[in-house]
């Protein structure tokens, strides 16, 4: 295990401004809801691959919405969007899927997916580069919360090496059809106060070679289980990047 290798990502894209209509909302488990928009313009979102994100833009009820990212830009002086960062769920031609995680009111993007309806317009910018997994791993370990979900998802589509995942999620209801999870519930412990995530990869049996980690949520628990790895069972610094997606009692994603 002395091989290092950088995160990859592709080549960055261009950046677009992007409005277009909501076709769908779905509640995919009582805490997640798939947000789906659809329009001719998306087929241009080619190469969508493994964890890669848009910005999101929030902008105030009532708001005159911007067409491009110039006009976007132009208006910040008068009105600014929140902003937030999503993994593309899913992309085929003409549609795109994003996945949200349902906490009430304490994120704006969180509150936004609860109230969105068909015909309501979402508007983002991106893509980001897409994340490659590293063909000379050994075996990947992949790990998070469900707000991690989408992107460990489309890894576990992509890669054709062995795979341990483990998901943290609140209960056996979150569960989602995603083959090749070790799923790990909260039961009642508020989400970036629970443990399991770090105690059951501390347990695990994993296997040996070289290994590649992706991981992402609640910071602290991502630095828990980056020390765990790192410490107890000496995995290379550069084969360990933890992604913070959120903070506990910061409102965010």
């Amino acid at each position: 295990m002395s091989t290092d290798h950088p995160r990859r990502r592709s080549r960055r894209p261009e950046p677009r401004l992007w409005r277009v209509p909501v076709a769908a909302v779905t509640r995919v488990t009582p805490k997640m809801a798939r947000v789906t928009v659809k329009h001719e313009s998306l087929k241009a979102l080619d190469d969508v691959r493994t964890d890669q994100n848009v910005m999101l833009y929030l902008y105030p009820e009532g708001a005159e919405l911007p067409d491009t990212l110039a006009d976007a830009r132009a208006r910040w002086s008068q009105v600014r969007p929140l902003t937030r960062t999503y993994t593309l769920a899913r992309h085929d031609g003409d549609e795109v899927d994003f996945d949200f995680v349902l906490h009430g009111d304490s994120g704006p993007a969180s509150a936004w997916a609860a109230r969105v309806r068909p015909g309501d317009e979402m508007i983002f910018v991106g893509p980001s580069p897409a994340y490659r997994p590293d063909p000379d791993a050994d075996w990947y370990l992949l790990a998070g919360d469900e707000t991690a979900l989408p992107a460990i998802a489309a890894i576990l589509r992509e890669v054709d090496k062995p795979v341990r995942a483990f998901v943290e999620v609140a209960d056996a209801a979150e569960e989602q059809p995603v083959d090749g999870v070790t799923w790990l519930h909260r039961d009642g412990v508020p989400a970036g106060e629970s443990t399991v995530l770090v105690d059951a990869i501390r347990a695990a049996d994993l296997p040996p070679g070289l290994p590649e980690v992706w991981m992402a949520g609640e910071r602290a628990a991502m630095l828990a289980v980056r020390s765990h790895l790192l410490d107890d069972r000496g995995y290379p610094r550069a084969r360990v990047r933890p992604t913070t997606y959120w903070r506990r009692g910061e409102s965010g994603n």
